[in-house]
């Protein structure tokens, strides 16, 4: 992904809904376009088909019109073909086993353009749930309460195999790019979620875990070893604004959470904040979390 790498190519582009017609229309599907009140343009197939654009907005988002034109024309691609995916309902145990995952989701989902009944989810921090998600070879497709009963397995089943699945799931850059702070980013749509199991991915940290997840592909984290922490927060939570300020690229599927989160024993709880006149981001020190500062600085 290159966060903190090379930027993007700058370019104007042809219209998204304009490349998106087009390319509909060269499959076959002639649509119209549809705003509703608050909501993004959309395009409604003939057959009622509902094609969402939000998503396919970020991606091509500060590049050139040819790759844009590409970036629209696979995306389209890959959603024709997962029209021949069975539905989660239809998998089998093992089937379910291989392709379920969970994920971290925005408590707000559940709108016009994220129509999921998550009313399963489980609570993982402030803003944030934990829902699950089938991933097939072309899409991914968020759980429904509603199909939860007609599936293969149990809910508790799911959850635990889901977060064995996304704790494995690819990522494409792991590092230490200041002193204490890891980045973590890969085009796979499950890195922000592996949140949910930082050991996982830092080993043990006894005194916790700062992290954030702006977006569904970026892990930023620095785990509380020593008296040096606060500092690596700090540098922390400035890039966290490099990331949500950053007018070169969208963040790609939107932004998931602008705040800090500590974790430690399982427990979440945010640790910053944003002054209501100027919009500058605090780092809010309570009490769990000046705890473990100060038996790190001991330890």
């Amino acid at each position: 992904m290159g966060w903190f790498g090379r930027k993007k190519p700058e370019g104007s582009a042809p219209t998204l809904v304009v490349l998106a017609q087009q390319a509909l229309a060269e499959r076959g599907m002639e649509t119209t376009v549809e705003v509703l009140p608050g909501e993004h343009a959309r395009l409604v197939g003939t057959d009622g088909r509902v094609f969402l654009l939000e998503n396919l907005a970020s991606q091509v988002h500060g590049e050139p019109p040819a790759v844009q034109a590409d970036l629209v024309a696979d995306h389209f691609d890959r959603m024709i073909q997962a029209y021949s995916e069975p539905a989660p309902e239809e998998l089998d145990a093992d089937e379910l086993r291989t392709r379920i995952r969970t994920r971290i989701l925005s408590e707000h989902s559940g709108t016009p353009s994220d129509p999921a009944d998550l009313s399963y989810a489980r609570p993982f921090a402030p803003g944030l749930v934990l829902g699950l998600c089938v991933d097939y070879p072309t899409m991914v497709s968020t759980l429904s309460a509603s199909s939860l009963p007609r599936l293969a397995l149990g809910i508790d089943e799911l959850f635990a195999i889901g977060q064995l699945n996304t704790d494995d799931e690819p990522v494409d850059g792991h590092a230490e790019i200041a002193p204490g702070v890891f980045v973590v980013e890969g085009e796979s749509l499950f890195v922000a979620s592996k949140a949910v199991n930082l050991p996982a991915l830092f080993g043990a940290a006894p005194f916790g875990t700062v992290f954030a997840i702006p977006h569904r592909h970026l892990l930023l984290a620095a785990p509380i070893r020593d008296a040096d922490s606060i500092q690596a927060v700090q540098t922390l939570a400035g890039m966290l604004l490099q990331v949500l300020t950053s007018t070169d690229r969208a963040l790609p599927g939107g932004q998931l959470s602008p705040l800090l989160f500590f974790s430690r024993n399982g427990q979440v709880s945010a640790v910053s904040g944003f002054d209501e006149d100027t919009g500058a981001m605090r780092i809010e020190i309570d009490e769990r979390f000046q705890t473990a500062l100060e038996q790190a600085a001991e330890g």
